[in-house]
């Protein structure tokens, strides 16, 4: 991965972590473009933890966007006096930080006994338009979620159970995160805003999780300076950026507006899939074929020589012993038709040439 590639993943990261359009969906097409257009493969599990580290980056953009309520209840942590604003209390900090705790808990099993047959998902087009259309049709019920007066104080540990287990499709790719958890607090009677910040605010500790998972994994060999200056920078500017995403989706929400994202996502998925359907169906070019395969059977045809299309059959009686009139002594007995196995126009089939790709 070159630097003009992990900046453009950082920019799309930014832009789309937070709106309703799935940061890793968009992730998913990039990277493929990038490998189209340049004949480098990347794993997916190299993806991932790529992924996971923009997604820190982000993660800066909420605790700067947040700053002014985080400080809030950073002091009414430390002295909790009777002045203190009831949401900044220590009681209402512990309570609403355990809500955050509960909504993450569904994406234990995710990381636990799915996470191999997720990162398959990260290789297919087909996948990230499915999972854009998923993202598409809970886009359009937002049409009708008018929301509620739900508040941190009136969140019960049900609701923020259900908006976790809905956040559990969200390592799909082109399944939304933010489209899910906003549209699942609206159903739950949340308010537009705190359905809004409740999903960011469970987002911290799910990709504190997600970068202690991957780090874990992550070959030490392979993390050399530059590599490091790409994460860092492409890190930082998924923030920035993200910091400008979350003030657009803000207004969304709250002029309920976020189903028009559906109609972008319908005609993108629609797109990738028929793309990735056609690039599926073009019958591949067969591998050369070895003078040694089988003979067909059936009597020869105008214009068959021996040799093209198959091999001469074996006479059907050895050849006697001894030497026959008018022709020379024979060598070594061979059989018509045999060739070297593994040659094909006089050159090794088995691996001793290098292939040119």
């Amino acid at each position: 991965m070159d630097w003009i590639e992990s900046l453009v993943l950082g920019a799309v990261q930014g832009l789309t972590e937070f709106l309703p359009i799935s940061s890793d969906g968009h992730l998913t097409i990039t990277q493929l473009g990038f490998e189209h257009f340049t004949g480098k493969k990347t794993s997916a599990a190299d993806k991932i933890f790529f992924d996971v580290m923009l997604h820190v980056g982000t993660l800066m953009a909420i605790l700067l966007s947040y700053r002014n309520q985080i400080s809030a209840g950073a002091r009414g942590m430390i002295a909790d006096v009777p002045d203190t604003p009831a949401p900044f209390k220590r009681t209402s900090v512990i309570r609403t930080g355990l809500l955050a705790v509960v909504a993450t808990l569904p994406l234990i099993p995710d990381k636990l006994f799915f996470m191999k047959w997720i990162e398959l998902t990260f290789d297919s087009l087909t996948f990230s338009g499915i999972g854009f259309l998923i993202t598409a049709a809970i886009l359009l019920l937002t049409i009708r979620l008018k929301g509620g007066e739900k508040g941190p104080a009136e969140t019960t540990w049900l609701d923020a159970l259900l908006v976790g287990i809905a956040q559990m499709f969200a390592p799909l790719p082109g399944v939304s995160r933010s489209g899910l958890t906003i549209s699942a607090a609206l159903a739950l009677g949340f308010s537009r805003t705190w359905a809004v910040n409740f999903s960011l605010m469970m987002a911290v500790p799910a990709i504190l999780g997600a970068t202690a998972f991957e780090l874990r994994k992550v070959d030490p060999a392979t993390l050399t300076p530059d590599r490091v200056a790409q994460i860092v920078a492409s890190a930082a500017l998924a923030g920035v950026i993200g910091y400008l995403a979350i003030v657009w989706l803000l207004r969304l929400v709250r002029s309920g507006r976020l189903w028009y994202f559906s109609v972008y996502l319908v005609v993108l998925a629609i797109g990738l899939i028929a793309a990735d359907q056609l690039k599926g169906g073009r019958p591949d070019a067969g591998p050369t074929q070895a003078l040694d395969r089988p003979h067909r059977d059936g009597p020869a045809r105008p214009g068959d020589r021996a040799g093209l299309g198959g091999v001469a059959r074996p006479l059907a009686r050895p050849l006697a012993d001894g030497p026959r009139a008018g022709h020379p002594a024979p060598g070594p007995a061979i059989e018509i038709g045999r060739v070297a196995q593994g040659l094909v126009l006089g050159r090794r089939l088995d691996g001793d040439v290098p292939r040119v790709r």
